[in-house]
């Protein structure tokens, strides 16, 4: 578990340089210290040790970022170190999935006392304790944009689905697992209503542009060919447009891309062409501006001259008269209207500046088109996130109930060996075949609408967020399915000495 936590570093913070062997011995460290602790106490006090998941989280975040000092040196975590702002942001990620990891049980323990009649109102009050812990979640992930999806959907929405599924195994009452999959169907309604509503605004804008885009081609087709308007004009794929847009903005004649992010995330690595493209982008003043990031005002005018040189060369390589300059073609075209004609035009500069005019007037449709996009792609990121964990979830819980009935073990936890009902198994097996035919939906919708692919969206998160990913998900399974142990709750009734155990 130490390990897989220790491993997010390689994604959030790779300027540290975690390798393998550097992960090791923190976890080596970290593990001596924590099982050598519980000894002491155990051989000088008693075992079973209350409380003991919950005292040891506390020990384990002394006992981790000691090791790192260790592994790592200082350097790197001073505030004038280039780490520094991103182990900032590996700090907030941390705390907020500790704190909510720390919150599930205190939950269902909570839960355990509500009435038995009452229990439905529990399952009510879930979807509101999912929004305050997807805002919090949120909150402690601002400046990690990338990978806010992946974050909240696998503490969020992974405690949600086991909740559920903790419920239907320990209750086996039908009716609550009625309830339960209702509720979930409604929270899923809601979201797929939110999608919709965002897929109505990509499509009603992609139309427009297209049929914008159309009735110029028909109009200037006899004095442009279709090849040389489609460079500009075409675009029928969402994600196609916004490859597009994005690099170069004012090539569309897009003035203002705020509520777009330039750098999302800064954890990745970028070689300096890459890094050098996006400090000219933000020189432009059309992404939304970040406070922390610093660029001296001689960077800032060397940046704006370089694209503006890159801007006169594509100029210079149009068909117009020579003694005409870009800036100059633009002006005259401010009063022209976009459904205007261009059979009375003559002249290539006429026909230039109405070409131009165009691109300005769909300028402000394809900005618009780019953030409403993004936040689609996000939004379905998200989706399909949610429905992958409350795929797996279920059938995890139920691999692991079935495997825990044959260890020696089961008789510390509730309900002891013989706990085994198959109608619980069934409704979960119901659970999670509705989440899988949630998770088909999605993709077939997205695909038809917008020739996305879902499923590669999930498949891209979970190779290239391996190690937040299936990290989370694998620590969170290990803690969560066995903190009912009674090992780690309360004192038992016998004592036992280890000290006379180990003499």
């Amino acid at each position: 578990m130490t390990f897989a936590g220790i491993s997010q570093l390689v994604t959030l913070v790779p300027d540290l340089n975690p390798t393998f062997w550097k992960r090791l011995l923190i976890t080596w460290g970290a593990t001596i210290a924590y099982v050598g602790y519980f000894l002491l106490v155990s051989i000088k006090i008693a075992f079973p040790i209350p409380f003991m998941w919950y005292v040891g989280g506390v020990l384990m975040g002394i006992y981790v970022p000691v090791m790192q000092f260790i592994v790592f040196g200082v350097a790197p975590f001073r505030k004038t170190s280039p780490c520094y702002r991103n182990l900032q942001r590996h700090m907030n990620d941390f705390t907020g999935f500790v704190v909510l990891m720390n919150i599930f049980p205190i939950y269902k323990v909570l839960y355990g006392f509500v009435p038995v009649p009452y229990h439905g109102i529990a399952v009510i009050i879930l979807p509101i304790w999912k929004l305050a812990a997807k805002h919090f979640m949120v909150k402690a992930t601002r400046d990690m944009e990338d990978y806010i999806p992946g974050n909240v959907a696998m503490t969020v929405d992974f405690y949600s689905a086991l909740f559920v599924s903790v419920c239907m195994w320990t209750k086996g009452s039908m009716y609550l697992s009625v309830f339960c999959i209702a509720a979930d169907i409604g929270q899923a309604f809601l979201e797929y209503r939110e999608v919709q509503k965002n897929a109505k605004t990509v499509f009603e804008l992609l139309r427009a542009r297209h049929a914008s885009s159309e009735r110029f081609s028909r109009n200037s087709s006899k004095r442009w060919s279709s090849t040389t308007l489609s460079n500009i004009l075409e675009t029928s794929k969402l994600v196609n447009l916004i490859l597009e847009v994005t690099p170069d903005p004012h090539a569309f004649h897009v003035e203002s891309l705020k509520g777009v992010r330039l750098r999302a995330c800064y954890s990745h690595r970028l070689d300096p062409g890459q890094q050098e493209r996006l400090d000219t982008l933000e020189a432009l003043n059309v992404y939304c501006a970040l406070d922390y990031i610093s660029i001296t005002p001689a960077k800032l005018v060397r940046y704006k001259r370089r694209y503006h040189c890159f801007l006169n060369r594509r100029a210079r390589a149009a068909i117009v008269p020579k003694s005409m300059h870009i800036e100059e073609a633009i002006v005259p075209t401010f009063g022209v209207t976009d459904e205007g004609s261009l059979s009375d035009l003559s002249s290539p500069v006429e026909i230039f500046n109405a070409t131009l005019k165009h691109t300005a007037a769909l300028g402000e449709k394809s900005g618009k088109l780019v953030e409403q996009g993004l936040q689609l792609l996000f939004h379905c990121e998200y989706l399909i996130l949610v429905e992958y964990i409350e795929c797996v979830v279920p059938l995890v819980f139920i691999l692991y109930k079935v495997v825990l009935e044959h260890l020696p073990n089961v008789a510390y936890y509730p309900g002891g060996a013989g706990n085994f009902g198959f109608t619980a198994i069934a409704n979960i097996l119901v659970f999670a075949m509705l989440e899988v035919g949630s998770l088909i939906f999605l993709q077939f919708f997205v695909n038809r609408k917008f020739g996305l692919s879902s499923i590669y969206q999930l498949a891209f998160v979970l190779e290239a967020q391996s190690y937040l990913v299936q990290g989370s998900l694998f620590v969170e399974s290990l803690f969560l399915l066995q903190y009912e142990l009674e090992h780690f709750g309360k004192c038992s009734p016998v004592v036992i000495n280890l000290r006379t155990l180990l003499s």
